[in-house]
Parts: C-alpha cells; structure tokens; sequence
C-alpha cells in the first residue's frame, strides 16, 4: 500500500512539475508528455503521443537546428544542456524555452529520449525590458554628451563675447586717462576705480565659468603623480604665493588614476582658497595624504580664517559666497570646480573647520598603478 502510495505522489509530481517532460524515441516521435506541458501548448495527450514528433512542435530554423544539432549531440554524448527553442503550440501560440535533454538506454530495446522544458517567457520580457532600458539609457547618454558639447561651445563663445566690450571698456578708460579728459576729483577717482573694480570682477567670473565648464566627467583615466600635478598648480600661483608669503609643506604624495589636468586644477583651487582666506599671519597651507582601501585620501590644511560649521554645507555649492564682493575678490565657483572634479573622479570631498581655526580640506581619489611611488 505504502509503495502503491509513493507511486501515485511520484506520478503527481512527474505530471504536475513546474517543468515541462516528455520522452521521445530516435525520430523524434513523441512517446508520453506530461500534464504542464500539454497544458503550456493547449494540446491534448492523445494529440501528441505517437501522432506528432517533438520536431513539429518547432519552427521551421528551429526543427533543422534540432535535427542537425541536437540529433547528433545525444547520439554522440547522450545529453546537452540548456538549448534554447521557441515551441508552438496550438494556434498562434509560442513559448520560449530551455531544453535539455538525456539518452536513455535499455537492453534490447531502441534508445530513447527524455527531453525537459523550462518555460522562459518571463524571462524573455526581461530581457526585452532590459534591452529596451539600455538602448533607451545609451540615447540618454548620447543626448547629454552632445548637450554638454554644445554648452562648453556655448560658454567658450559667450566668454569671447563678453569679454570683448570688458576689454572696449579698459581701453576707453585708459584712452579717456591718457588724453586727460577726466576730471581729477575724488568723485571720479572713485567711479574709475569702481568701473575696473567690476570689469576686474566680471573678467574673474567669465574665466571660473568656462573652467567650471570644461570639468566635464568624460576622463580618460591614467595614472597622475600627485606631486607633478601641486607642483605645476603652486607655479601657477607663484606670484600670489609670493605676495601673501605663503609658506607650502607637501609631503610624498602617491599616484593616483585620473586626469592630470583636472587634478591640477583642483590642487590650485584649494591652494588658491587657502591664500585668499588667509587669517593676519602669512598662510602655512599643509599637504598630505591617507590611504582608505581603493581611494587615497588627500588633505589640505591651511592657519586661515576657518568656516562657521553652520555654513560647511554651502561652500561647495555653485556661486555661493561667504563674504561680500567688497571683501574678498571672487566668484563662488572655484570650490564647485572642485567638487565637480572630484565626482568625475568617483570621490568625495569636505571640509573641516572653525572661524578663527584655519580649515582642513580633503578629497578622495581612486588610487593607481604602482601608486606608492609618487614620481
């Protein structure tokens, strides 16, 4: 009884599988199919087995592949895995499906064939879906490249053209100084030097702005010295460095992979910050670094004026100012240069400080081959 039992629980589950089974004999005649894949194709049983071949239940390319592949894979290795063929059933309709497939054999008798079948419908629609995301992803992708081209074109142009009547306006200014046709008066002295003061102001802001334009995230990665890149940004502000008497400590700094020329950049900034939020006493600016898994990180500490921590949240945002433009000369846009280079590089960058306590400046880059050595 108990055997008669499992017999029945055997059959239940052979017939009601969340697979599909058949077997079929060498021809591919179609000896017995279970109850889900009858169910699957809408055929009855006695409409498939001995009356139809596993090959007539395939398309025309699928039943030449079956009988010039697969055949021949049982005959030689006596199963193959995971084969995937459209199945039709009744009508119009298809199923998508995994085969796989095993040579039985029995004394003195033909060899025969079970075949499985995994139905791979939904699997299918996620594959479309996903196609369809990528392709819808890559036009996206495409689209912002070729309108961040056109901006950078925009932002060269436009700061050609802005530029041109700043350059109109000194040149009157000193033509209008030369031939002495301004009265020298404290009033006009004052208006002269408010005028270039501005020109001064908008020609610093047309520069940041094409910069910040430039910082686009399309790198081409390779490994930096660190040290080349704040060698070649203190030359570039060696002049400002002289005036204000800033003394710079670097230590060893490794390589790292990423864009020389963004990473310079960035070095400058920060180094440019530091001299022009200076406290009273000349800037002492420190450079050095951390190691955290994948990415270095750097630090920059400068005996400046420090940041109110309730305002730590908004130096790095696009033109944001701390003080007046009467104050401290700038745009608001180096430190968002920063950022934005520090993205494209996959980091991550903050701030450190108190007023009155100087700020500690850091960022993380990915590191690079052979990093340990600074070059």
């Amino acid at each position: 009884m108990k055997r008669a039992a499992n017999s029945e629980n055997i059959e239940d589950i052979y017939q009601n599988s969340p697979c599909g089974y058949l077997s079929v004999e060498a021809n591919g005649s179609i000896i017995s199919v279970n109850n889900t894949l009858t169910n699957w194709l809408g055929y009855e049983k006695s409409e498939l087995e001995f009356e139809k071949r596993f090959q007539d239940l395939l398309s025309k390319g699928d039943e030449i592949y079956f009988q010039t592949h697969i055949i021949p894979l049982l005959q030689m290795h006596g199963e193959f895995y995971e084969i995937n063929l459209t199945l039709r059933g009744k009508g119009s309709k298809e199923i998508p499906a995994l085969i796989n497939g095993k040579r039985v054999e029995r004394p003195g008798q033909p060899d025969t064939y079970w075949l499985s079948v995994l139905d791979i419908t939904q699997r299918k629609l996620y594959e479309k879906e996903l196609l369809m995301a990528r392709k819808e992803a890559e036009a996206k992708a495409q689209k912002l490249e070729q309108i961040n081209e056109e901006l950078e074109r925009f932002a060269y142009r436009a700061s050609h053209d802005l530029q041109a009547p700043l350059n109109s306006l000194a040149s009157i200014l000193y033509l209008l100084e030369a031939k002495e046709l301004i009265i020298q008066n404290e009033t006009s002295e004052k208006l002269v030097g408010l005028i270039r003061g501005n020109a001064r102001q908008m020609k610093m802001m047309i520069h940041d702005l094409l910069e910040f334009s430039k910082m686009d995230g399309q790198l081409e990665y390779e490994p930096v010295s660190l040290n080349l890149a704040l060698n070649r940004s203190i030359g570039a502000l060696d002049k400002h460095i002289r005036e204000s008497g800033a003394v710079i400590q670097a230590s060893e700094l490794p390589k790292v992979m990423g864009s020389e020329t963004q990473l310079t950049t960035l070095f400058q900034n920060l180094l440019s910050n530091a001299i022009k939020y200076r406290s009273e006493e000349p800037p002492v600016i420190s450079i050095d670094f951390e190691e955290e898994g994948e990415f270095y990180k750097i630090i920059v500490k400068d005996n400046g004026m420090g940041i109110d921590p309730e305002y730590h949240h908004r130096v790095f945002e696009f033109m944001e100012r701390l003080h007046g433009k009467g104050e401290i000369a700038g745009t608001g846009i180096g430190l968002s240069t920063c950022k934005r280079i520090v993205e494209n590089h996959g980091g991550e960058i903050g701030v450190e400080s108190e007023e009155g306590k100087g700020s500690r400046f850091y960022f993380t880059v990915p590191v690079g081959d052979d990093s340990r050595k600074g070059g």
